[in-house]
């Protein structure tokens, strides 16, 4: 496995715009969008996703689906009599979404368990990405389980990115998220934070601030969006590096900006390009992304993102 995104796998449900009592569904989630991302960025690679699904209709459904995108599924665990969440979402006029989730049935929270057999599902991948998301939804116990087994995985070379990607309604409080989030920065070669997220856990609200708190945690590279505006990048050896981005676009919904982001950026890494060359290839994306409903955008309307990938 080249790259391996963990993560829980929802069945969304995006409103139409015309028809707002019309829903179209996708798969969803957050690792997921960004594996589906890169494995159509490098099919030179193989991307994968660990996760777990049930045996119902709709997870076989999910599990063909993401197939199809060219995503490894070996890595899929299912459960019987497991079901999936659900996700429902809309959207403003401004292109921001609300979601309604049904989730906590999810066989993804039952991740990395005792018995090891996650753990050892990690293999030797060359990259592995998991989010805030990923750790919410889990145990402490299993939180614990997969960042001892990252920072192993680290030590022997892989490189491990994080999404720090705080959803408030995942966490008992912020402090709670603030603590977890500190420990997966210390287990990550690359920290993939917003802005927004470090204010609300933090408190610190001054982007250069939160940049450096993160670094002091991160010994890797740190690379922070601030919402559409500048990205500051951080590595322990230039130090900080602004990098400023396009106009922003009119944005149709928002959904998986991050995760777009995310893909497009570690792509171009993994290429060996340089940060301010991925962390573009990385605002690129996700600002054809959020020109689209849903968080997975037709593969015709990302042709040239595909070719330029892969020249």
């Amino acid at each position: 496995m080249d790259i391996l995104s963990i993560g829980e796998p929802l069945a969304e449900f995006t409103s139409d715009a015309a028809r707002p009592d019309h829903f179209q569904r996708r798969p969803g989630g957050d690792m997921l969008n960004a594996a589906i991302y890169l494995a159509r960025l490098r099919p030179d690679l193989r991307v994968g996703y660990l996760s777990r699904l049930g045996d119902d209709a709709m997870s076989r459904w999910m599990r063909a689906a993401i197939a199809a995108e060219g995503v490894d599924v070996s890595r899929i665990d299912e459960e019987p009599g497991g079901r999936p969440g659900l996700s429902f979402v809309q959207t403003d006029p401004m292109g921001e979404r609300s979601f309604a989730y049904w989730r906590d049935q999810a066989p993804a929270r039952r991740m990395f368990g005792p018995d090891g057999a996650d753990i050892a599902a990690l293999g030797s991948p060359r990259c592995i990405l998991f989010s805030g998301v990923t750790l919410a939804i889990l145990p402490a116990a299993a939180r614990t389980r997969l960042l001892t087994a990252l920072s192993a995985l680290r030590a022997q070379g892989c490189l491990v990115a994080y999404d720090t990607n705080y959803r408030p309604v995942l966490w008992s409080a912020p402090e709670e998220g603030a603590e977890w989030t500190s420990r997966a920065l210390a287990t990550s070669s690359v920290a993939l934070p917003s802005a927004e997220d470090l204010a609300i856990l933090y408190g610190e609200t001054d982007p250069e601030a939160a940049l450096a708190l993160c670094a002091r945690q991160c010994s890797g590279e740190v690379v922070m969006t601030t919402g559409g505006g500048t990205v500051m990048h951080h590595d322990p050896v230039s130090g900080v590096t602004p990098i400023a981005l396009p106009p922003p676009v009119l944005a149709v919904d928002t959904t998986a900006a991050g995760d777009s982001f995310d893909a497009g950026f570690l792509s171009a890494r993994l290429r060996g390009l340089d940060p301010k060359t991925a962390v573009l290839a990385g605002a690129r994306l996700a600002a054809l992304v959020v020109q689209w409903p849903g968080a997975v955008i037709p593969v015709e309307a990302m042709r040239e993102e595909i070719a330029a990938h892969a020249a």
